[in-house]
């Protein structure tokens, strides 16, 4: 038999697998696609076979923000719960179609910027026999509060070092503080930091767009070497420092409280800091940064007692290209409830 009769003869062969497997998927209502090779069909198979489970993921409704990076697929595993690699799944995003495979954890997914505000965001998942598809209207990027919902998943952790011990949970209900939160500490570390940065809020073009960032406080603390609690915008969420990169602050410190700031240098300047304590374990203080293009409002609200103000034009210590608002905890300790966290568009014009 000659070479050419040979490659024919192969090739029939390999189509008729193909079309076999095509068969076996589609008897299993399996999704394939037309261009998978043998091995991806193969691939495929594993839904019925060894990958014991899968369950398929898609941006959360509080994630879709104008701008803002999200991510929708698969996780897949084994009957016994590890992770299966290389398994294909497909991801359409407003009617592009993306294969993705299983990575070594076993999640295979398609990470897209979101459009603009008003938008129709269209996302289908298929993987399987299972399709998934769910419809978004695009929101603002300085759309979020968290009404009363209580759901420490509505926050993204940031800290550094990466090891440094936090705890973020529920705080129930107590008449000692008549009131419902969040319960936000830090592990007593130097040079650290823990932040929480609202879900799906996507880095914030400083030149284009003023932001009110509000946040309910009660002071409390865990070390008596120092602590810093706050509200701040914060340049980067990739951080090499504890003060990485840029950081403009409204805070809570021991003997004082007011405005701080740092830079590239990771330097901590007191802008505008009062002396005078806030009273720990009990007064809701109400945080209020109003912040656009280099212009700055900062107050700290006792009801409706002004306990700390300032306001001034800020660009000539420090600037922003772009930022995320954080609540933020650092120094050696530090520990508060939170609650009532709102974030909305503002001009100083």
């Amino acid at each position: 038999m000659s070479i050419a009769s040979n490659v024919i003869e192969t090739n029939s062969r390999l189509a008729t697998v193909r079309t076999l497997l095509r068969g076996k998927l589609s008897d299993n209502s399996i999704h394939y696609e037309d261009s998978d090779t043998i091995f991806e069909l193969l691939k495929r198979w594993a839904y019925t076979n060894f990958a014991g489970d899968y369950s398929i993921f898609y941006p959360a409704e509080i994630e879709v923000k104008e701008g803002s990076e999200v991510s929708a697929g698969v996780d897949i595993y084994d009957s016994d719960g590890n992770p299966v690699e290389g398994v294909p799944a497909t991801v359409i995003v407003n009617g592009t179609s993306y294969k993705v495979y299983s990575d070594s954890n076993g999640r295979a997914e398609k990470t897209f910027t979101v459009g603009a505000q008003g938008s129709t965001l269209e996302v289908t998942v298929i993987a399987g026999s299972s399709t998934i598809e769910n419809t978004y209207t695009v929101k603002s990027a300085l759309d979020f509060t968290d009404n009363g919902q209580q759901d420490t998943r509505l926050y993204d952790v940031v800290k550094y070092p990466a090891d440094v011990s936090h705890s973020l949970s529920i705080y129930n209900y107590d008449s000692s503080y008549s009131r419902y939160g969040y319960s936000f500490s830090k592990g007593v570390t130097g040079s650290s930091v823990v932040m929480l940065i609202p879900k799906g809020t996507p880095a914030i073009d400083s030149t284009k767009t003023g932001i009110h960032f509000k946040v309910d406080m009660v002071q409390k603390k865990n070390s008596n070497s120092g602590w810093g609690d706050a509200i701040a915008l914060v340049n980067s969420k990739q951080l090499s420092h504890y003060r990485d990169n840029k950081i403009l602050e409204l805070g809570a410190y021991a003997g004082g409280k007011g405005v701080k700031y740092s830079n590239t240098n990771h330097v901590v300047n007191s802008l505008d800091v009062q002396s005078g304590q806030l009273n720990l374990n009990s007064p809701w203080y109400t945080f209020h940064i109003y912040y656009d293009n280099g212009y700055l409002i900062a107050k700290i609200m006792n009801g409706s007692t002004e306990v700390y103000s300032y306001e001034g034009n800020v660009s000539n210590v420090i600037s922003f290209d772009s930022f995320y608002p954080a609540i933020m905890i650092y120094d050696y300790g530090g520990a508060m409830l939170f609650d009532k966290v709102l974030l909305e568009p503002w001009s100083s014009d």
